[in-house]
């Protein structure tokens, strides 16, 4: 399998640069024919119970709520012709997760959004800049700031 044609893993979370990146890791797994492969992490590996303001409880799973988002972010994304993106849901480390999925997967390469890696926090070490240093693969920061 060419470089190109390898899987293409994309970090994300719930938030809207995340979003950005996975988009853009859609994109360029249909312009490249590439299996796309959704990580999140997850730091809660418990579930929990909370009471709401009128005594309601809420009881909350973590990777369940995981699940489901990626679940329901793959059904927004392009689809390339190597098939439906994949997923998983990791309780380690942001830049642990992705890369080991990247090795797992024989990645081509990883993306992911730049949030956090301008001023202070990109010394401080952000999730890009991890990835970036721990890499098994070829990373692409994407602009998910200015988009």
């Amino acid at each position: 399998m060419s470089k190109l044609q390898a899987p293409i893993v994309v970090g994300v979370d719930e938030s809207d640069t995340a979003r950005r990146a996975a988009f853009a890791a859609a994109d360029l797994a249909v312009a490249l024919g590439a299996q796309l492969h959704l990580v999140m992490s997850v730091n809660r590996t418990r579930s929990s119970t909370s009471a709401g303001s009128s005594g309601d409880h809420f009881h909350i799973d973590w990777l369940s709520t995981a699940e489901q988002f990626l679940d329901a972010l793959i059904g927004e994304l392009p689809q390339s012709s190597a098939g439906r993106p994949t997923h998983s849901v990791g309780l380690d480390d942001p830049a642990k997760e992705i890369c080991d999925a990247a090795a797992r997967l024989d990645a081509g390469i990883i993306v992911v959004g730049n949030r956090r890696v301008q001023g202070l926090s990109r010394v401080l070490g952000a999730v890009a800049t991890d990835i970036a240093r721990q890499a098994p693969c070829d990373v692409l920061i994407v602009n998910t700031i200015d988009a």
